[in-house]
């Protein structure tokens, strides 16, 4: 079986049929590659928005696409049926879900249908590679960052246009592959896939939900490594994490600890960061 890393460009607007935000997809791009990753074909297509007539700014320098160009672009439902040719009997990787989620709302806009008919079996690239590269970091790098770590050049490629990231992608893959690596990664899509898939996380930010316990939550000092204790309690900020003042017992430093707590659809990811304290500023010498 072959395999199939694409990306895709879009322009979020806002819906006025559906009375929602959406990302319409502007452009797809994809390699295929065989069982030992070569590459053995590409596909690049514009597609003519709908929706939002006029790309937004950050889109337009982002890609350097063109309202006059995507005015020559297929409809959507022609590009999806030609990329749908491209991957038949493929397995689909794309660098993080996200081109998953925008795909599957512009079939479900366009099309009228719930799911991605041509995807069987299913990888995030993502995961693949922050497992096998950067697994002591809490977030995944971005594909420009994996890129550099793995000492791939993209300086003649151009960056968020579909068909370059599917390259870079690949390309990311083919230093970190090795055989029968992929298959803890490979999932089916079925429901429960796309139950996953559409989950929306979210912060957990009442400190008495049964589901945390801020009262377990440690930091050590980021001097000297000793178990630190608080001195105060948990503040909630931005509706979106909690901030705790510590200080360490053996040299007296003093910092902030953060704490997030994210529902996932099947767990709660908890994230914590030191924040250190920030010297007061001494007074220049001279000065009274």
């Amino acid at each position: 079986m072959d395999y199939v890393i694409f990306d895709m460009e879009w322009n979020g607007c806002l819906c006025k049929k559906l009375n929602c935000h959406i990302n319409e997809i502007i452009e797809i791009g994809a390699v295929k590659l065989d069982k030992d990753m070569n590459r053995i074909g590409k596909f690049s297509i514009l597609v003519r928005p709908v929706i939002g007539k006029k790309l937004s700014s950050p889109v337009q320098e982002l890609t350097s696409l063109t309202d006059e160009e995507l005015m020559h672009g297929a409809p959507f439902n022609y590009a999806y049926s030609k990329f749908a040719k491209f991957c038949r009997d493929s397995i689909l990787m794309t660098w993080s879900s996200s081109d998953i989620e925008t795909l599957l709302a512009n079939v479900r806009y366009h099309m009228h249908r719930d799911r991605i008919d041509m995807m069987t079996k299913y990888i995030d690239l993502q995961q693949y590679c922050h497992d096998k590269l950067t697994p002591e970091e809490q977030n995944p790098p971005g594909l420009q960052t994996a890129a550099e770590l793995l000492g791939i050049d993209i300086y003649n490629m151009t960056q968020h246009r579909a068909l370059d990231d599917s390259i870079i992608s690949a390309l990311c893959l083919k230093k970190l592959y090795t055989p029968g690596s992929l298959e803890p990664y490979t999932a089916d899509t079925d429901d429960d896939f796309y139950d996953r898939l559409m989950f929306h996380a979210y912060n957990i930010t009442d400190p008495g939900d049964e589901r945390i316990d801020l009262d377990r939550i440690e930091f050590d000092c980021p001097e000297c490594g000793a178990a630190a204790e608080q001195k105060k309690n948990w503040d909630l900020k931005f509706k979106a994490f909690f901030i705790g003042e510590f200080e360490c017992p053996v040299c007296h430093n003093k910092f902030s600890g953060r704490v997030q707590f994210r529902q996932k659809y099947d767990h709660v990811a908890v994230s914590k960061k030191i924040i250190k304290k920030k010297e007061p500023e001494r007074a220049a010498s001279g000065d009274k």
